[in-house]
């Protein structure tokens, strides 16, 4: 175990130093819109174009992969949303965003960071197909069930269609893909390029997140927020090992690293959507952080738990 929090310790300190950043006010206020610019537009495409040049056609198309995390976050998003609604005695439509933050972890800034790091390189691609799974599924379904009571449903699900086209590390994805297929291999400046951008992902992403956490006055004891982020860090897991062992019959490596997927925190994109929909943004934005605090342990002990191999 002492090996495993070796190994996640220097990511959680990456967003703990990001944290500490904005509570002592080394940044400027424009800090967190112009490192969400340069992770999002520059570096994470960068890598995610790079990885999937380079891995092979056929392992970026897993459909099996796709589908069983499409199943299972559909699976959780229901249970969620009926447990919820329970609990509060509100509307389906009232849960649909606290469901899409149990359904939908932070795979694109702290996927590609953790989980390669146990489980090596051939964990991206499976981190891909899943995660087009919940860009293409999870989400346009939350934000139907989020309209369906109400006006403005069209008008939620076209901005969620606008975001997914207009984001960067889709067409990343998509251009390495193409350049996997037809052979493509980049010239040495360019490439070097790409690398380089590439590997300042990972701390400029985490420390990002940190920065953004830091949000005095948000509520992390209410019921809601601890109602949130246990559904993302136990019932989520728990229901992606279930499907893609017994459903879907994936091999050992796609199993751990879906599983490593789900138990991630809730990821950020959720408080845009809840709050431009006038929802209960504030339980999500307090789930975020303490999901997050405690992904260092709850995600540790999981790859213990499964028999993570870190190598010799």
């Amino acid at each position: 175990m002492l090996a495993i929090l070796n190994v996640t310790a220097p990511f959680f300190a990456l967003i703990a130093c990001g944290t500490l950043a904005s509570r002592l006010k080394l940044l400027p206020e424009n800090a967190i819109p112009a490192l969400n610019t340069f992770v999002l537009y520059f570096a994470l495409p960068c890598m995610m174009f790079r990885f999937t040049l380079e891995t092979p056609f056929a392992e970026i198309l897993n459909g099996k992969v796709f589908f069983a995390y499409m199943a299972a976050g559909l699976v959780t998003l229901a249970i969620f949303v009926a447990t919820y609604r329970v609990a509060h005695m509100d509307r389906a439509q009232e849960a649909a965003y606290p469901g899409l933050a149990v359904a939908w972890s932070n795979w694109g800034y702290m996927g590609f960071a953790l989980i390669p790091a146990f489980l090596g390189k051939e964990a991206l691609p499976i981190i891909v197909a899943g995660g087009m799974a919940d860009v293409f599924v999870i989400l346009s379904i939350a934000l139907a069930l989020a309209g369906s009571g109400g006006t403005g449903a069209r008008e939620i699900l076209a901005g969620a269609v606008l975001r997914v086209v207009k984001n960067p590390m889709m067409w990343a994805v998509v251009a390495g893909a193409i350049g996997s297929a037809a052979g493509v291999r980049l010239p040495a400046a360019p490439d070097q390029l790409v690398r380089l951008l590439g590997s300042a992902a990972v701390p400029v992403a985490l420390f990002a997140i940190g920065v953004s956490l830091y949000r005095p006055g948000v509520p992390v004891l209410r019921a809601e927020v601890m109602l949130i982020t246990g559904g993302k860090l136990l019932l989520h897991p728990y229901v992606v090992a279930l499907v893609a062992a017994f459903a879907f019959g994936l091999s050992r490596v796609e199993i751990q690293v879906l599983v490593l997927m789900a138990a991630l925190p809730v990821a950020g994109s959720v408080f845009l959507f809840a709050e431009r929909a006038g929802s209960d943004s504030e339980s999500i934005s307090g789930a975020i952080l303490v999901s997050t605090a405690l992904a260092f342990l709850s995600f540790s002990a999981l790859v213990w738990a499964m028999g993570v191999s870190l190598g010799p």
